[in-house]
């Protein structure tokens, strides 16, 4: 037989693994990137920069579609040069 569970059960096991979440995050990688010597260099080197390596998501994304315009007008110019 399957065993009910309550709902504050839930919610509380929902809490620990939000718990477990933000503080491997916020805790345990910040430490694993300061006592790692190649981590910890790399990030030295962002800050020092001024990179934030989260941009790069948005602007990949938009060379991709700067890239898709392109090719859709060299595929159209080369159609209507065969015509």
């Amino acid at each position: 037989m399957k065993k009910e569970t309550s709902m504050l059960q839930n919610i509380c096991n929902l809490m620990v693994s939000f718990s477990f979440c933000l503080i491997f995050v916020y805790i345990f990688l910040p430490y694993v990137t300061a006592s790692v010597d190649i981590l910890n260099r790399m990030s030295q080197q962002l800050e020092s920069k001024d990179i934030d390596p989260t941009r790069y998501i948005s602007t990949d994304v938009a060379q991709v579609k700067e890239a898709e315009d392109y090719f859709k007008t060299v595929f159209e110019d080369n159609r209507q040069a065969r015509q």
